[in-house]
């Protein structure tokens, strides 16, 4: 079976490497146009981008490693929390298409809104996340093709990675948003059959009837708790995956924005739903000797060789779908922020944000080598967005918050947040503070704590005289990147 994943890792990859080049070799585009496809995304398209930019090989990995140990409660959890961004965002991206019309990213309206200290933070933080969700999906397919194949994960990574880093090179957002709508008229297909050939074997449904140990049962506390820690760990996450924010400033009007994060939402929650209850399936069957990768334990040992392959075309698909909107989204804050410490009088900000999808995708193989939870990789990175999510965006609707206000209520979330976070093998971080190692304190303590500490200060400064900041002023700050380079 090795040499049959070999093939399809390599000319899946290709395959959309090869329509990129096809159709972008004589494409000239400019870097505001590399970054965000202004106003030119239809409502089919922009849901074609969104559902197959979210809907990485994540969703093949984590939902069902999950459900092994958190039961239906914790999928329930996972699913509304993966829908509810796309909810935020119908009413934060009018909001920010109001104020910033001209805008680029969410560092950028942290930058002119609460200064270069704020930005500095969030900046920071975005990259992070990006980069770990990088990590997460190059470790997912490689630990997939390691298993059905025994391809080595380096080397599943590096091929994958380096045709979408390439072909986002070629084409930038726009090529990301053409691929994704091919990727988008085959993932849900595929899912459809992979998820019903599991479901219909009658001897994983004699087995589940059989299931008694918890994890069906909605009073499930451990089950339930997580649930609640992952809904609000997504939210936040989302809310800073630049590859969302450019497909705000993408679609055509705020109509469009509405209806396509609507849809989109309601196809998310019942794919990751019904994958995610895979995980329960597989306590029952007992294939969950590896949660991180049951489900494809699962497929294998009920499943004939034909299954097995489409599920592995899936996967590359689903990674290829998520890694090519990383490149970019990590490429445009680069581009937006780095701008003005550039000479304007070289291609310095083309030149460096052609070669920083390639910079994120060595230590990206390095990490998805060692073979690390998935799910863990992704908490880490959520925890670290849930401290800042209230800060950051209350400032787009309270003007008596500023800056240092901002830094203040992140960097406390954070901090408490950070002390009660697991370790990987899920033992306390600090084991004399209470509550350390349990995830739902350190998510929901690292976003009330700052909250709580935000909305003292907006009291604090609402009581005083001293003038808030003036909405108005954000877009005279927006230049556009053409104003600066040639691509």
């Amino acid at each position: 079976m090795q040499t049959y994943s070999y093939i399809i890792v390599i000319i899946v990859s290709l395959f959309f490497f090869g329509i990129v080049y096809w159709n972008f070799r004589k494409f000239k585009t400019s870097l505001e146009g590399y970054v965000v496809d202004r106003n030119n995304v239809n409502s089919w398209t922009s849901i074609s981008t969104l559902v197959s930019s979210i809907l990485g090989a994540w969703i093949l990995f984590s939902p069902s490693e999950a459900g092994t140990w958190s039961g239906i409660n914790g999928i329930l959890g996972y699913s509304f929390g993966q829908a509810l961004p796309f909810v935020a965002f119908a009413f934060i991206g009018t909001r920010i298409r109001e104020l910033m019309p001209s805008g680029h990213s969410v560092t950028e309206f942290v930058k002119y809104r609460y200064g270069s200290l704020g930005h500095s933070f969030v900046a920071i933080i975005s990259i992070f996340y990006m980069l770990v969700f990088l990590c997460a999906e190059l470790t997912g397919i490689s630990s997939a093709a390691n298993l059905i194949g025994g391809i080595p994960n380096w080397i599943t990574a590096l091929i994958i990675g380096l045709c979408a880093s390439t072909y986002v090179v070629v084409g930038g957002i726009k090529a990301s948003i053409f691929t994704d709508k091919y990727q988008f008229r085959f993932i849900l297909p595929l899912i459809i059959i992979g998820v019903l050939t599991i479901y219909l074997n009658s001897s994983v449904t004699k087995e589940f009837n059989n299931l008694d140990n918890g994890l069906m049962s909605f009073s499930n506390w451990t089950g339930g708790k997580f649930g609640l820690t992952l809904m609000i760990a997504i939210l936040s996450a989302n809310m800073f995956h630049q590859g969302l924010w450019q497909r705000i400033y993408s679609v055509t009007d705020n109509k469009t924005l509405i209806k396509s994060f609507a849809i989109s939402g309601i196809i998310v929650l019942p794919v990751v739903f019904i994958i995610g209850f895979i995980g329960i399936l597989a306590v029952g069957i007992d294939t969950a000797s590896n949660p991180s990768i049951v489900l494809f334990d699962t497929i294998m040992s009920i499943s004939p060789q034909w299954v097995i392959m489409i599920f592995l075309v899936l996967a590359v698909m689903l990674v290829a779908s998520s890694l090519d909107t990383l490149f970019n989204s990590i490429s445009s804050i680069i581009g937006t922020d780095l701008k003005d410490f550039l000479s304007k009088d070289s291609n310095s900000l083309s030149n460096a944000m052609k070669i920083t999808p390639y910079l994120c995708l060595i230590p990206a193989v390095i990490i998805a080598s060692q073979g690390y939870s998935v799910l863990y990789l992704f908490l880490i990175a959520d925890m670290v967005c849930c401290a800042i999510l209230f800060p950051v965006f209350f400032g787009l609707y309270s003007s008596k918050f500023n800056g240092n206000d901002a830094v203040i209520s992140m960097i406390t979330g954070l901090i408490l947040g950070t002390l009660l976070f697991p370790k990987p093998d899920w033992t306390p971080l600090v084991s004399w503070i209470p509550y350390s190692g349990e995830l739902f304190a350190s998510f929901y303590i690292s976003f009330l704590s700052s909250t709580l500490i935000s909305l003292i200060l907006f009291f604090k400064n609402k009581i005083s005289s001293k003038q808030g900041f003036i909405f108005s002023s954000l877009n005279k700050n927006i230049s556009s990147l053409d104003s600066h380079f040639k691509l």
